[in-house]
């Protein structure tokens, strides 16, 4: 980290500074084996996706994301390309900084981006790179933003630091420059701080807030543009969204431009009305406040009727969790409200404020198993004869290889589970999971096995 910054181990707005070790445990050799910070950056700022984003690296730190066309915004193909100065030995040893400074000004000159996220990797800090000397010499040289992110890999932690590293870069250097036009004002406005699981679930929220006369002003780490994360601190209210990665960013807008902030969800009836009750009480508006209730009798009555037949279906049956991160505890109310026994959590890598979430949303019964490995929750399974295994990420071969019915909930599905309408896609989903005829036919001996 550059000097001058404070420890980013330490915040002040997590749960766990409340106890005798205070902050985020910084890890020992060996304890990270999945993401590093730079991951955890760049899968932040990537939505940003009319700017530029360099890897000030060697090619192998490029991800082969980089190039999915689902991945880039509509107004701009730039985060769908991957910048990388390529770093070779000789670089390494004699300084990549003209280097740095020459794929800076190809950039600006061959792509005109409004701005240039540059990003710091292991070898920049093996080189003793001057990284934010080289940006400000490049602004001085093309005019525009160019915005040095410190996570290197070696800063230790996994990639949720790296997202709370980036948006320490935001705040620094972005959010606060701009400026919104005369026709784009609003009364209510909002920011969306947090993990959005792709544009379409960042476009849910937003229409459904839209319905109630809510405008979303800038997504941050969902798809948006640069002049709209630049504008941030002109919105109302702050709302974290599932998860707290970026606390440290609201946090510091709450100090800085006075914006409170609250962790809202949009994954259940319970969820959704919790949330809207938050986003009422923060902008204290007395219209807003029946607006919001009408719109929620409404959709709520209307969910009733549409998911009768289907709750009745469900009721009684009994799921098991094999999942990570917020996908722990974010569909823990779904399941619940469309009359599922939650028999078992299996996690491998959860923050403690994960833990916290999934011990308020089950009942006593429920079996959490943390450092869960697959023979675990397979025994779990059988044990507690429950019905349908929810799985997220490398997770799902593990139902598929023992011919259990499962459901991947992972971030690259096609359909979202947020708002009224995910909630009607996730109870069709369950229940055509269980009555596919694929699992009995998969369950039974084959012919030459007698």
């Amino acid at each position: 980290m550059p000097k001058g910054k404070n420890n980013p181990f330490v915040e002040p707005d997590c749960e766990h500074n409340g106890q005798e070790k205070k902050g985020c445990v910084t890890p020992g050799p060996g304890e990270v084996s999945r993401g590093c910070p730079y991951a955890g950056s760049l899968a932040a700022l990537m939505p940003i996706a009319d700017a530029a984003h360099l890897a000030h690296g060697t090619a192998g730190c490029l991800e082969s994301g980089w190039g999915k066309s689902g991945d880039r915004a509509f107004f701009g193909n730039l985060s769908g390309f991957g910048f990388c100065t390529q770093l070779n030995d000789q670089d390494m040893t004699m300084g990549g900084e003209r280097k740095l400074l020459h794929s800076i000004g190809y950039i600006a000159e061959s792509y005109k981006p409004p701005a240039i996220f540059v990003y710091a990797t292991c070898i920049t800090v093996l080189a003793m790179e001057d990284l934010d000397s080289v940006c400000e010499e490049a602004e001085e040289i093309w005019g525009i933003p160019v915005i040095p992110v410190h996570s290197p890999g070696f800063s230790g932690s996994s990639a949720n630091m790296g997202r709370r590293l980036a948006g320490e870069a935001l705040m620094d250097r972005v959010i606060g420059k701009g400026m919104l036009k005369r026709e784009k004002a609003a009364e209510f406005n909002i920011n969306l701080i947090g993990e959005c699981g792709g544009a379409e679930e960042a476009e849910i929220i937003e229409a459904l807030l839209a319905k109630a006369g809510i405008r979303v002003l800038s997504k941050i780490t969902g798809q948006s543009g640069y002049e709209e994360v630049s504008c941030a601190h002109l919105a109302n209210v702050n709302m974290v969204v599932c998860s707290r990665s970026m606390i440290t960013l609201a946090r510091k807008m709450k100090d800085k431009y006075n914006i409170p902030y609250f962790e809202g969800s949009f994954y259940g009836e319970r969820e959704i009305r919790f949330t809207m009750r938050q986003i009422a009480f923060h902008f204290g508006d007395a219209d807003l406040d029946k607006r919001l209730h009408r719109y929620m009798r409404k959709e709520e009555e209307r969910l009733r009727s549409e998911l009768a037949p289907i709750r009745r279906a469900l009721k009684g049956k009994t799921a098991v969790l094999y999942t990570d991160g917020m996908e722990s505890w974010t569909y823990l109310t779904m399941l619940q409200e469309l009359g599922f026994k939650i028999a078992a959590i299996g996690t491998n890598r959860n923050a403690q404020e994960d833990m916290s979430r999934i011990r308020e949303r089950v009942n006593e019964g429920t079996a959490i198993i943390n450092d869960c490995d697959d023979g675990q929750i397979l025994r779990c399974f059988r044990e507690r004869k429950a019905d349908l295994m929810i799985v997220s990420g490398r997770n799902e071969f593990v139902p598929l290889k023992e011919r259990i019915p499962f459901l991947s909930i992972a971030g690259h599905r096609r359909i979202s589970y947020a708002g009224y309408a995910g909630v009607r896609h996730f109870a069709r989903d369950l229940l055509g999971t269980l009555e596919q005829p694929v699992w009995k036919m998969s369950g039974k001996c084959a012919p030459w096995e007698g």
